[in-house]
Order: structure tokens, then C-alpha cells, then sequence
């Protein structure tokens, strides 16, 4: 699929609210063990990031001890609740990794020649410019409508998530 456009090591950089919201959109789910088999058997991957909200139950716990388990390197931090101003009883949930991911794609750039990120964030956009001014060779996977034209745009090659959907669907 990709196997030809990207040659030596990958970092691979999963948001995870961004993909979760990307496939659930579309009414199926990730399977997380696909996902990083398929990711082993095309590139050359030296490392997987899962960025995520920790949220204390049992079932989610289990679910980041199989991440780990698999193969995935975990970023984790609590859930935030961030009170409507206007409306008492309203509430956002939110865990941002911009940051993180942004951080953590730095400091190991000189550990591969290809990034891989799953996320549609315009946030992004600028560390994509700057590791393509390193060359590096930047692969974004989100949904199309999940996805800022600025990122499109930046990114050496862009994939609709529904591309490798077959590939990394949850079977119910």
C-alpha cells in the first residue's frame, strides 16, 4: 500500500482521541492488535506511540495493559472536566497531546527517517513543516473529514483512514 513510498525506520504517533472519533464517526471500531500487526508487516516500525486519557475504570486499565502487552508505548494522563461558564451543569471532557506528541517526535527524530501520524489536527501542522525541513518524510492517516487542509497540505502523503479500514476493523 505505502510499502514503496516509505523506506527505513518508523515512528509511528497514534492520537487517540483523533482516530477513536475518526472510526466511530464511521460506525466501526479499531482493533488495536490489527493496527499494529498491520503496521509491523508494512514499514520498518521502530516505535508506536498511543497517546490517551487514562480513566480509571477497570475496563480501560485492562485495555492499556494489552496496549502495552502488544507493543505499544504508552503516553497517558487523567481525564479533564472543564465547566461551561454559561451553563453550570455542562461540562467538556478533554485530554490534549499535542504537545506530547510533538515533544516525544522530536526528541527521537534522529531515531528514524519516517513519521506516521494518526491524527486531523491543524495543531500539528507546523511540527509536520519543521521534520519535513529535517527531511523526514511525513505520513498523516485521519478521516477526510476529520482532517485540517493545513495538515494535508504539509504532509509528504496523506491516507483516508478508510484506505486500511479493512485491514484494522474491529469485528463485533
Amino acid at each position: 500500500m505505502m510499502r514503496g513510498l516509505i523506506k527505513g525506520k518508523v515512528a509511528v504517533f497514534i492520537d487517540a482521541a483523533n482516530l477513536e472519533l475518526s472510526a466511530k464517526d464511521r460506525g466501526w471500531r479499531v482493533d488495536y492488535l490489527k493496527l499494529y500487526s498491520w503496521l509491523k508487516t508494512e514499514f520498518d516500525v521502530y516505535f508506536v506511540g498511543f497517546y490517551t486519557a487514562r480513566f480509571d475504570t477497570q475496563e480501560h486499565d485492562r485495555f492499556l495493559t494489552f496496549l502495552k502487552k502488544t507493543g505499544y508505548e504508552l503516553s497517558t494522563k487523567p481525564l479533564k472536566e472543564i465547566r461551561d461558564r454559561g451553563n453550570i451543569k455542562a461540562h467538556h471532557r478533554k485530554a490534549n497531546f499535542d504537545v506530547e506528541i510533538a515533544v516525544d517526535a522530536l526528541s527521537k527524530r534522529g531515531l528514524y527517517k519516517n513519521l506516521i501520524l494518526f491524527s486531523g489536527d491543524s495543531d500539528f501542522d507546523y511540527l509536520v513543516k519543521y521534520l519535513r525541513k529535517a527531511e523526514k518524510k511525513v505520513v498523516v492517516i485521519s478521516l477526510k473529514h476529520h482532517i485540517s487542509r493545513e495538515l494535508i497540505e504539509s504532509a509528504d502523503f496523506y491516507m483516508d483512514l478508510k484506505k486500511i479500514r479493512k485491514f484494522i476493523e474491529r469485528k463485533q
